[in-house]
């Protein structure tokens, strides 16, 4: 809903004119019987223009009291506006608000915060965008790489959280070159594998009994 115009102009002239709104002349304004328009000028011979073209030339002084003309508009809307709400607040009064009556608003949800994640989750999404590049198997290199990568970007305090996730047993690389086996994938050029290889072969010869060496009995001379 916009405030209505109503434009004249002067047979004599080519410019256009807003009707005078304001000083309570805005029923004959609208209704296009005004002889005067809105800048204050007299119109000798005026004739009512039902619509204008924006190419059409209109008065400017008119456009620059178009803003008091709103505001007074607006203004009458909103007293009467008031004026009826007053009415039927008198015709019913059970539905005013009190502060009996008014009803409280219903107190906030908790914000149930998520818990932190750990740093071994880090290192999960790390090592899930490394295993969508590939399928079957994994390159030894590119799976140390990427989780040395992860580690580099650790803090101090981080990387002794995360050892602390991972066990006194185990170490990062280890830990994924496990995960990706349990993902179902396996690791090319398993370094890991081939030193655990290397350690149980080594151990298994450390735990042997060395060999005794064999006593000759021969004739005394």
């Amino acid at each position: 809903m916009e405030p209505p115009h109503s434009y004249l102009r002067d047979r004599s002239e080519a410019v256009i004119h807003h009707a005078d709104y304001l000083n309570g002349r805005t029923d004959r304004a609208l209704h296009g019987v005004d002889d005067r328009a809105l800048c204050g000028a007299a119109l000798h011979d005026p004739t009512p223009v039902p619509q204008v073209d924006v190419a059409e030339a209109l008065c400017p002084d008119c456009e620059a009291r178009l803003t008091a003309y709103h505001l007074e508009w607006w203004r009458a809307k909103a007293l009467a506006l008031t004026a009826e709400l007053e009415a039927l607040r008198a015709k019913h009064p059970e539905l005013v608000e009190t502060p009996d009556t008014a009803v409280a608003p219903a107190p906030a949800a908790e914000e149930q915060t998520e818990p932190a994640a750990t740093i071994l989750d880090g290192a999960r999404r790390e090592l899930a965008e490394l295993l969508l590049q590939f399928e079957g198997a994994v390159p030894f290199y590119r799976l140390k790489n990427a989780m040395q990568d992860f580690s580099d970007r650790l803090s101090d305090d981080d990387r002794l959280r995360l050892a602390q996730e991972i066990g006194p047993d185990s170490s990062l690389i280890r830990w994924a070159t496990a995960e990706v086996e349990r993902r179902g994938l396996s690791v090319a050029n398993n370094r890991v594998q081939k030193n655990e290889v290397m350690m149980w072969q080594e151990w298994l010869q450390e735990s042997q009994p060395a060999p005794k060496p064999k006593r000759r009995f021969g004739r005394s001379r």
